[in-house]
């Protein structure tokens, strides 16, 4: 076998135990049980044992380290703590770094800052996270300020060497060096107020400043590192609720720039030629269909030398239910097929209860995440390009839509918010449903932004009902935030959803209740690789579409076609349309038309639905979608090609193109 079939061995078996790690992780946070442990223990000392094996050195390394950590908590001689807890989650990051490298077969990650960090740990007392200063009243004010204009809030964690001399001087010098890096804007300290003379070593060891920068918290903090008297210089955002700090504590932060990406921003893990786990008994079964179609072949053949030899009009009986029973087999092969690409969704929902964890602490809330219907299966295809989608959303329930602790307590809500991921199947689609009990969509807000933004006039947003309104936070550049903050603000997450979404030919739908929450629902085909489609003809040419993308097929006369703004629309259950003529939009020339109504088709991508007029409306039928070869150049409005029955060839249009443009 060659080394690198040895090496997808090794990586299949490597997502495996990772992603075991981060589960067991998060239970261990919040259940610190010894088979938890013991379990995280089992996954590392196979992850150190194969990597060795292969000669992955640095992976080995890291988790000899890992090993030892878990090793001393399962002995009870360490503590299990919030910190540890951060610093096994970063050197399991580090991990899906060095094997997203060994993917692509260059390695150039350092894993020493982690490695140092666990053997750091091991060997010296944890200390206690520094309080940050209340701010005053006049302090608030200054914050406030310095985020509308643009700036972003930052608390800053200082602990001087323990052999560092005149800790008083060297306060007010950082605090001096803070003044000028950041231009005098310095908001409060810990210190503040308090005399320089008395015990030095106790009162200037550690502290803390709240201070407003428009300057990379990255390149802050690698100029404040550079001190030799300074033991650790953190820094992490600062957020303000209700005039006050939403956390007093400067969440636990990382030692050393990450070694690897975060849960919600990682890469996909997947090697040259992606591979899916399949059960035996569904090949054992595949086997027996694949071995019916070569008896019906063999009867086929024979049949033929009879009809050759004698009246081939006397054996067209049993040519017929020859034929019968192959369709009835390759029926069966086709959904054998299609089920060995099913993937259960678990394997997507896994990622979410770490990147909500994450972003809780960087939010300073309390939020639990609800995963139903993880065995819901569906295409792995699909599954790969809903990832990021979800993260989205995810993301913005979390900041926008899950409230302060405070501000829950404060509307009779519990102080934990509650987000339910659920995917169930409906018919031959998937639908998930991504909720929060958050504090819901104000109309109102989306439609003051909007108007600001110039994505719509005044006169049009008083003539918008409210669930279009709604609908708004789907258009590129739309966002609500006071301040851009690293998880969201910069109004492109939401049209990433609409068009990814829209490119898998699905639908989201909207429905929220101001003070109780919002909910984000995802209509998806099972599988992309063979669908329902609408055969259609469009100037003397054979045209498909989904049929998951058809909203209706109606029949207008010309007078139907109204103009509103200067663009054709028509009236659907009270509803304005646009429309358009299908020829004219793929460019072909115009057929004569016979009938006195037109055959229209409403395709519905996404949130947009949209009218075409076509010639002549076929029928549907099961198509095997063929993707187009890239020689043909860039054809967005084609999602792909199928064969016939009678060998024509015929396009498969791309719904959310033709809708969107």
């Amino acid at each position: 076998m060659e080394l690198s079939a040895y090496r997808d061995i090794f990586i299949e078996e490597l997502n495996d135990q990772l992603e075991r790690m981060d589960q067991s992780l998060l239970a261990l946070e919040r259940e610190g049980s010894a088979e938890i442990i013991q379990t995280l223990f089992r996954a590392a000392h196979t992850i150190k044992g194969s990597a060795a094996t292969m000669g992955f050195r640095e992976m080995s390394d890291l988790t000899h380290e890992v090993e030892y950590v878990l090793e001393r908590m399962r002995d009870k001689k360490l503590e299990i703590s919030g910190q540890l807890i951060d610093m096994l989650f970063r050197a399991l990051d580090a991990m899906k770094t060095l094997r997203s490298q060994y993917i692509s077969g260059s390695v150039h990650e350092d894993c020493s800052a982690v490695v140092a960090e666990i053997r750091g740990h091991l060997h010296k007392p944890v200390k206690k996270p520094i309080r940050l200063p209340e701010l005053t009243a006049a302090e608030i004010l200054q914050a406030e300020a310095a985020a509308a204009s643009g700036q972003q809030l930052l608390a800053v964690q200082v602990r001087l060497k323990e052999d560092c001399l005149m800790k008083a001087a060297r306060y007010f010098m950082l605090q001096q060096r803070l003044e000028d890096l950041c231009g005098g804007a310095v908001i409060a300290s810990s210190l503040a107020g308090q005399p320089v003379d008395g015990d030095e070593d106790a009162r200037y060891s550690s502290f803390a400043f709240i201070i407003a920068a428009a300057q990379a918290l990255d390149w802050l903090q690698s100029q404040l590192a550079g001190d030799s008297d300074v033991e650790s210089a953190e820094l992490a955002l600062f957020t303000l609720t209700a005039g006050r700090a939403a956390d007093n504590h400067i969440p636990e932060l990382v030692s050393a720039p990450p070694s690897g990406p975060a849960a919600e921003e990682r890469p996909k893990a997947s090697s040259g030629q992606p591979t899916v786990r399949i059960h035996v008994e569904r090949l054992d079964q595949l086997m027996n269909l694949v071995g019916e179609l070569l008896i019906d072949q063999t009867s086929l053949a024979d049949l033929h030398a009879t009809g050759q030899r004698s009246d081939p009009a006397g054996i067209l009986h049993k040519i017929g239910s020859v034929s019968d029973h192959m369709g009835r087999v390759i029926k069966e092969l086709q959904e054998g097929v299609m089920k060995t690409r099913m993937l259960p969704i678990d394997q997507l929902f896994s990622r979410f209860p770490r990147l909500v964890r994450d972003l809780a602490h960087k939010l300073g809330k309390d939020i639990e995440l609800v995963l139903q219907g993880g065995e819901t299966e569906l295409d792995r295809m699909i599954i790969e390009e809903l990832g990021d989608p979800l993260i989205h959303l995810i993301r913005n329930s979390a900041d926008h839509g899950i409230e302060s602790p405070e501000a829950r307590l404060a509307a009779g809500k519990p102080a934990a918010g509650c987000i339910t991921l659920t995917s169930f199947h409906e018919e031959n689609n998937v639908v998930i449903t991504l909720q929060d009990d958050g504090q819901g969509i104000d109309p109102d807000k989306i439609k003051a932004s909007a108007v600001a933004k110039g994505l719509i006039s005044e006169e049009q947003a008083a003539l918008l009902p409210q669930q279009d309104i709604i609908r708004l936070i789907f258009e590129p550049g739309f966002s609500t935030a006071a301040q851009v903050s690293e998880v969201s603000g910069r109004g492109v997450g939401m049209d990433i959803v609409r068009s990814q979404i829209g490119r898998l030919n699905g639908i989201i739908d909207i429905a929220t209740e101001a003070g109780s929450g919002t909910t984000f629902t995802i209509r998806l085909p099972l599988t992309l690789a063979i669908i329902k489609g609408l055969l259609m003809k469009v100037s003397g040419r054979v045209m498909i579409l989904p049929m998951y993308n058809i909203a209706e097929i109606v029949r207008i006369v010309p007078d139907d076609i109204q103009t509103v703004q200067g663009e054709q629309v028509i009236i659907n259950h009270g509803r304005i349309v646009p429309f358009s003529w299908l020829h004219s939009k793929l460019h072909y020339q115009r057929t004569e038309r016979m009938s006195k109504t037109i055959p229209v088709v409403i395709v519905r991508s996404v949130d947009k639905m949209a009218a075409f007029a076509v010639d002549e409306i076929i029928g549907n039928q099961e198509v095997v979608i063929k993707t187009l070869s890239s020689y043909l150049g860039t054809m967005s409005h084609l999602s792909g090609a199928t064969i016939l029955g009678n060998g024509q060839v015929a396009m498969i249009l791309d719904a959310s193109y033709l809708v969107s443009h």
